[in-house]
């Protein structure tokens, strides 16, 4: 019916953010795309070693990658302890390996079965959003600005719930975008409904950490 099709435009073209009840921790969809998760160890001199393989100025890219100057560091070995830190950082931070402190990640649903699994230091503020949402469209450049504020304090994710569905299912996500708080466990700790400015994203965030 034509009031059935306006009532769901309206849900997800709305902007107001609507915060619901906390919700339970998700189990991974039986179809999700998930692969081992990685060691909780970070075995630094296995690392090392890798490294030390490398030539300078592959270290040299691999660090610009990351956004770390190297001008600074002259010998080889400061290029290599520069990246292994980069990486034990990123290990801890992350279980899926795909999110660094300060950015936001657009993930896949098997990254996002590793960063719920429990494990994480840190909180995941995680946006469910689509393609074709304005609100959602709208909101991502307030999320990245978020991140860069929220820095290594909180994990900061998104989803498109087009692309991985089976997810977006098991979340019950209704209105787009919607923003959800996992804690390090991967238990749902909060969800907002609507776009959210750059201090409310910070402010919701904050508010679990």
């Amino acid at each position: 019916p034509a009031a059935d099709e306006e009532a769901t435009a309206a849900t997800n073209d709305s902007s107001g953010a609507e915060t619901v009840s906390d919700g339970e921790s998700p189990a991974p969809p039986p179809d999700s795309d998930t692969s081992p998760p990685p060691s909780s160890s970070f075995d630094r001199e296995a690392v090392l070693s890798e490294l030390r393989s490398l030539r300078v100025a592959e270290l040299r890219t691999r660090l610009s990658a990351l956004g770390i100057r190297w001008a600074t560091m002259i010998d080889k070995d400061d290029l290599v302890r520069a990246l292994a830190d980069a990486m034990e950082e990123g290990a801890n931070f992350s279980p899926s390996g795909a999110l660094r402190p300060g950015e936001v990640a657009d993930i896949t649903d098997g990254e996002l079965s590793l960063e719920v699994g429990g494990g994480a230091s840190t909180p995941l503020l995680l946006d469910v959003y689509a393609t074709w949402c304005g609100p959602c469209q709208m909101m991502a450049p307030q999320l990245k600005e978020a991140a860069r504020e929220l820095g290594s304090t909180v994990r900061v994710a998104k989803i498109d719930s087009d692309k991985y569905q089976t997810w977006a299912s098991k979340l019950n996500v209704g209105g787009l975008p919607t923003v959800i708080v996992f804690d390090g466990g991967g238990k749902e700790l909060q969800r907002v409904e609507g776009a959210l400015m750059k201090d409310g994203l910070i402010e919701l965030a904050r508010s679990h950490i």
